[in-house]
């Protein structure tokens, strides 16, 4: 008897007309096949028209810089004001680290603000040091943010070499200078204090000269010097 039912089970499997591959689940022949992992069409359409756009875009703004910092030539002249309009304020460059005397200066920026309120009175903010805030944002960062590395220490860079010693701008760059500084203090204090609209703003910096090596010959005058602007008006337009 055991030989017989034995034929009879698998006579009944062939009679389904369904073949099963060794180790093949029966619980999973009807589901569809897995898909093959490939992008759809308008999936690599987008893609490529991504890609295409960054690489254009890295490419001009390489070709951008680098006739700002090379040489004068004739396409440099020729396109001076595209070339300066897209590199200053945020792009400048300059070569003081590799200049015989690199920077040798603790510069710390500070900021404060005039608020007006709804009754007329107006009041003055406390100085907040807006250096010492990059610094904490840097300091035990494995990864610190370029804005907080950069920003505000390349403003006051190009805020001081496009203005002469009397404080007064040269020419288009000087302007340009004073409103990116101008906003980026604007900015640290914020549109409103205590419910007051902030209408006024004022900076100063400290700086520090930093005493040479016991091996140098150089004497540094070592004490600190302060700089101080005068008091830039801001509008609602500074904070956009």
């Amino acid at each position: 008897m055991e030989p017989r039912e034995a034929a009879s089970v698998e006579t009944g499997s062939e009679s389904s007309g369904e073949s099963q591959a060794p180790g093949e689940s029966p619980a999973i022949r009807g589901l569809p096949p897995a898909p093959n992992g490939s992008w759809s069409l308008p999936s690599r359409i987008v893609i490529m028209v991504t890609i295409v756009v960054a690489a254009i875009g890295v490419l001009l703004h390489l070709t951008l810089v680098f006739l700002f910092v090379a040489p004068s030539n004739a396409i440099s002249r020729e396109y001076g004001g595209l070339v300066n309009g897209y590199v200053y304020p945020e792009f400048d460059q300059n070569w003081q680290l590799f200049a015989p005397n690199p920077l040798q200066q603790n510069i710390a920026v500070y900021a404060r603000a005039e608020v007006k309120f709804g009754d007329g009175s107006k009041r003055l903010t406390n100085w907040v040091a807006m250096t010492a805030q990059d610094i904490e944002k840097i300091r035990d960062n494995p990864a610190p943010s370029h804005a907080h590395q950069n920003m505000l220490r390349q403003a006051w860079d190009f805020y001081n070499r496009s203005h002469d010693e009397k404080g007064k701008p040269l020419g288009l760059r000087g302007e340009l200078s004073e409103a990116y500084v101008r906003r980026i203090a604007a900015h640290r204090i914020g549109p409103r204090v205590d419910g007051g609209q902030v209408v006024k703003v004022q900076i100063y910096a400290s700086n520090t000269p930093i005493v040479p090596p016991k091996w140098s010959t150089e004497q540094v005058d070592t004490r600190t010097t302060y700089q101080v602007l005068p008091w830039w008006p801001v509008s609602k337009k500074e904070f956009q």
